[in-house]
């Protein structure tokens, strides 16, 4: 017998608010059930979307949590600069999500939290840190600090300093041609998804003419020295795998965390942890966080 069949049906809908003037996009999953329910927003990373968390949410809807999943400004069908990752726009759209969240009658406004991965998870991480009324967060391969190698760090701390001086000259940020790099690094451990994953077209366009400085937040933060500030429950959740962002910087992050936290380094993942070999361990992983904590 197929047990996904036993399921209840989840409810589904598309929405849209504003955040600072610009449009967001995102799809909400709802318990198939009369009654209100605990949130979570569900933010994905730089230069993704939100269809690659629409599994995620909706198993959090099967067990009885509302899932947002959003696309971030600039990314997938929201407005804003295209591909620009700027943590202080990212920050309010995380609060944005909330206050929306908060407006609807089948969401307990006082019970939600949220999930970022990578830069998404750079995003919750900061708004948590500055007073968002957040009840609990995941973080799954979050950015807490600089990802660059020492020797990729010159490249770009003068491209930044072009673009910077470009912008100001009004004719916009400095454009990088860096799609030809996507294949250097492993996304995931399981190859056919990393090829999926890299050769991704929307990827492709993004780093085919990668913003500068409107990007270079995705690569260089220094949101660890913020969390300390966190002061509701994280769960940190990181692929041991991962050669985008190692695991060290999960340990960096529930290191500085003062409050409840929990730290899961999974084996045999990557960076792209919840579409990975584990991804299932790490959809549960994040669910009965949020089913435990919200």
């Amino acid at each position: 017998m197929d047990m996904q069949n036993l399921l209840p049906i989840v409810q589904q809908e598309p929405v849209q608010f504003s955040s600072q003037g610009d449009e967001l996009v995102g799809r909400l999953f709802l318990p198939a059930r009369e009654g209100r329910f605990p949130a979570a927003i569900i933010c994905h990373g730089a230069f993704g979307y939100k269809e690659h968390f629409y599994e995620l949410a909706e198993a959090l809807a099967h067990r009885g949590v509302a899932a947002l999943a959003l696309d971030m400004r600039g990314h997938g069908e929201s407005a804003g600069p295209r591909f620009h990752v700027n943590m202080q726009a990212w920050r309010a759209d995380v609060v944005a999500a909330l206050e929306y969240l908060q407006s609807r009658r089948e969401i307990e406004s006082h019970r939600i939290g949220a999930l970022g991965f990578s830069s998404g998870g750079t995003a919750v991480l900061e708004a948590a840190a500055q007073g968002a009324s957040l009840r609990a967060l995941v973080t799954l391969s979050a950015t807490v600090r600089n990802v660059l190698n020492w020797w990729q760090w010159p490249f770009f701390k003068t491209a930044n300093l072009v673009g910077s001086f470009k912008r100001r000259l009004g004719f916009g940020d400095l454009r990088l041609p860096l799609a030809f790099a996507l294949k250097s690094v492993p996304a995931a451990v399981d190859p056919r998804i990393n090829d999926a994953v890299v050769g991704d077209p929307y990827l492709v366009q993004a780093y085919s003419g990668l913003p500068v400085p409107g990007a270079i937040e995705c690569f260089i933060v220094d949101t660890f020295r913020r969390t300390k500030n966190v002061q509701c429950p994280v769960c940190v959740i990181h692929g041991a795998e991962d050669r985008v962002d190692p695991p060290a910087s999960a340990k960096l992050l529930y290191d500085s965390l003062r409050g409840t936290k929990a730290l899961h380094i999974v084996a045999d993942s990557g960076h792209v942890g919840h579409m990975d070999k584990k991804k299932a361990e790490i959809i549960r992983l994040a669910c009965d966080w949020f089913a435990d904590r919200l």
